[in-house]
Protein backbone atom coordinates (compact mmCIF):
# COMPACT_ATOMS: atom_id res chain seq x y z
CA UNK A 1 0.00 0.00 0.00
CA UNK A 2 0.87 3.23 -0.54
CA UNK A 3 2.43 5.85 1.94
CA UNK A 4 0.06 8.51 1.34
CA UNK A 5 -2.95 6.00 1.00
CA UNK A 6 -2.04 4.60 4.08
CA UNK A 7 -1.69 8.30 5.91
CA UNK A 8 -4.92 9.05 4.24
CA UNK A 9 -7.04 5.90 5.82
CA UNK A 10 -5.63 6.51 8.89
CA UNK A 11 -6.35 9.97 9.00
CA UNK A 12 -10.03 9.10 8.25
CA UNK A 13 -9.88 6.28 10.68
CA UNK A 14 -9.08 9.06 13.29
CA UNK A 15 -12.01 10.98 12.35
CA UNK A 16 -14.17 8.11 12.58
CA UNK A 17 -13.47 7.48 15.71
CA UNK A 18 -13.62 11.19 16.89
CA UNK A 19 -17.06 10.79 15.31
CA UNK A 20 -18.62 7.91 17.26
CA UNK A 21 -17.07 9.72 20.24
CA UNK A 22 -19.12 12.93 19.91
CA UNK A 23 -22.25 10.78 18.45
CA UNK A 24 -22.21 9.36 22.10
CA UNK A 25 -21.31 12.44 23.82
CA UNK A 26 -24.87 13.47 21.94
CA UNK A 27 -26.33 10.60 23.63
CA UNK A 28 -25.53 11.39 26.95
CA UNK A 29 -26.54 15.19 26.73
CA UNK A 30 -29.82 14.35 25.58
CA UNK A 31 -30.63 11.44 28.17
CA UNK A 32 -29.45 13.85 31.03
CA UNK A 33 -31.31 16.93 29.43
CA UNK A 34 -34.66 14.64 29.28
CA UNK A 35 -33.82 13.39 32.71
CA UNK A 36 -33.60 16.91 34.20
CA UNK A 37 -37.01 18.09 32.14
CA UNK A 38 -38.84 15.50 33.63
CA UNK A 39 -37.70 16.02 36.83
CA UNK A 40 -39.50 18.11 39.53
CA UNK A 41 -37.39 18.45 42.32
CA UNK A 42 -35.07 21.27 42.25
CA UNK A 43 -31.85 19.53 44.11
CA UNK A 44 -32.21 16.82 41.03
CA UNK A 45 -32.32 19.44 38.70
CA UNK A 46 -29.30 21.21 39.22
CA UNK A 47 -26.80 17.79 40.25
CA UNK A 48 -28.43 17.09 36.37
CA UNK A 49 -27.60 20.71 35.19
CA UNK A 50 -24.41 20.51 36.70
CA UNK A 51 -23.55 16.74 34.94
CA UNK A 52 -24.48 18.54 31.85
CA UNK A 53 -22.44 21.32 31.88
CA UNK A 54 -19.28 18.53 32.92
CA UNK A 55 -20.38 16.36 29.76
CA UNK A 56 -20.69 19.47 27.31
CA UNK A 57 -17.11 20.50 28.48
CA UNK A 58 -16.34 16.94 27.27
CA UNK A 59 -17.78 17.44 23.78
CA UNK A 60 -16.29 20.72 23.09
CA UNK A 61 -12.64 19.22 23.60
CA UNK A 62 -13.85 16.57 21.63
CA UNK A 63 -15.18 19.03 18.81
CA UNK A 64 -11.92 20.86 19.13
CA UNK A 65 -10.26 17.44 18.21
CA UNK A 66 -12.15 16.69 15.35
CA UNK A 67 -11.44 20.09 14.05
CA UNK A 68 -7.75 19.49 14.71
CA UNK A 69 -7.59 16.23 12.99
CA UNK A 70 -10.29 17.20 10.04
CA UNK A 71 -7.82 20.26 9.39
CA UNK A 72 -4.83 17.78 9.51
CA UNK A 73 -6.43 15.56 6.75
CA UNK A 74 -7.12 18.51 4.74
CA UNK A 75 -3.31 19.43 4.72
CA UNK A 76 -1.97 15.46 4.41
CA UNK A 77 -4.50 15.99 1.20
CA UNK A 78 -3.21 19.07 0.14
CA UNK A 79 0.83 18.00 0.08
CA UNK A 80 -0.24 14.56 -1.65
CA UNK A 81 -1.92 16.76 -4.64
CA UNK A 82 0.67 19.12 -4.62
CA UNK A 83 3.62 16.02 -4.56
CA UNK A 84 1.23 14.21 -8.06
CA UNK A 85 1.19 17.10 -9.73
CA UNK A 86 4.60 17.53 -9.54
CA UNK A 87 5.94 14.12 -10.38
CA UNK A 88 3.07 15.12 -13.45
CA UNK A 89 5.22 17.95 -14.47
CA UNK A 90 8.74 16.38 -13.98
CA UNK A 91 7.83 13.13 -16.22
CA UNK A 92 5.47 14.46 -19.07
CA UNK A 93 3.95 11.73 -21.10
CA UNK A 94 4.47 12.50 -24.76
Amino acid sequence: MNVGTYVAIKDLDNIRVLINRLEIDIETLVKNADFANNETEGAHVKIVVDEIKKNLEVFMENIEELGDQADNCSRDIRRARTVILQRIIKHPQH
